[in-house]
């Protein structure tokens, strides 16, 4: 389990929920899934979150050096979840029962802040005598060639030249680029370029997803955008977020019920009519 500074840095903490506080962001990293588990509290900003996000990667991508060990060289995914979306979305919901779940089995401490749980939870970390972490190898066997098969050797045949006879009516050797005629020209076949169709109702619903934007960077100097497999669209700023919104059929935009909740209502309000007088533009 690792806590993420707000530098940047991370540092090995003694496992437990005591840990997991509204200003911290906690990594727990579990050899057992495969998986690496990121919690962000509720009072954790976008450049919080961002900084943990980046040193969880590294994590995945290099894993944790203790000793002569590596702990988390296999790790396959992030699990990233957020305080303030828990119970309110699902897939934050289901990442946090799954955390909630390891933390409460049963553990036993080694050095180094190393926990091991019961025979059969998770892939257990080998130990030595001394407390050191130990890598697990294991013997490969040796592929066993194949028998070579020997062939007998064919003697090699002599083969006479070929006698080249000349016309007779030519004393010099005439060259394969001496032409009687002209070539003939080859024009390369022109192709009509393609046509690039666009939609119409595509064209308006980018413009009004970037009217949203426009009317948002008017009051935030600093937004983070993220676009979902869903076609969903999500805003945050430094303090938290701001919208989410989804598009449907007709090119309507629909905002969650709490999007712009976690800001002044007058900022609100000036944003609806941004997006209400850039959207005049369409008719």
């Amino acid at each position: 389990m690792f806590n993420v500074k707000p530098g940047g840095e991370i540092e090995a903490i003694k496992w437990g929920k005591d840990n997991f506080l509204p200003d911290t962001s906690i990594i727990v990293l579990d050899e057992g899934s495969e998986s690496l588990y990121l919690w962000h509290g509720i009072q954790q900003g976008l450049v919080a979150r961002r900084t943990a996000l980046r040193q969880a990667e590294s994590l995945k991508g290099h894993g944790y050096t203790v000793g002569k060990s590596i702990i988390g060289r296999d790790i396959k995914q992030i699990k990233e979840m957020d305080g303030r979306k828990i119970g309110k979305v699902p897939e934050d919901s289901a990442l946090n029962e799954e955390l909630q779940a390891l933390l409460d089995m049963k553990f036993r401490e080694l050095d180094n802040f190393i926990v091991t749980f019961e025979a059969g939870a998770v892939k257990p970390v080998a130990a030595t005598q001394k407390g050191k972490v130990e890598p697990k190898v294991e013997a490969k066997p040796a592929p066993i060639p194949a028998p070579a098969v020997s062939k007998p050797i064919e003697p090699v045949k002599s083969v006479e030249p070929k006698k080249v006879v000349s016309p007779a009516k030519s004393v010099e050797t005439a060259s394969e680029y001496e032409e009687a005629g002209s070539l003939p020209s080859i024009k390369p076949e022109s192709k009509p370029a393609p046509s690039i169709h666009v939609s119409k109702t595509s064209l308006t619903t980018d413009a009004k997803v970037g009217f949203v934007f426009s009317g948002i960077l008017e009051h935030f100097e600093d937004i983070w955008i993220s676009k979902k497999k869903d076609r969903s669209y999500s805003v945050e700023m430094m303090d938290g977020p701001i919208c989410t919104f989804s598009i449907k059929e007709g090119s309507k935009l629909n905002f969650t019920a709490n999007s712009f909740s976690g800001i002044d209502t007058k900022v609100k309000t000036a944003i609806q009519k941004k997006f209400i007088e850039l959207s005049k533009l369409l008719v």
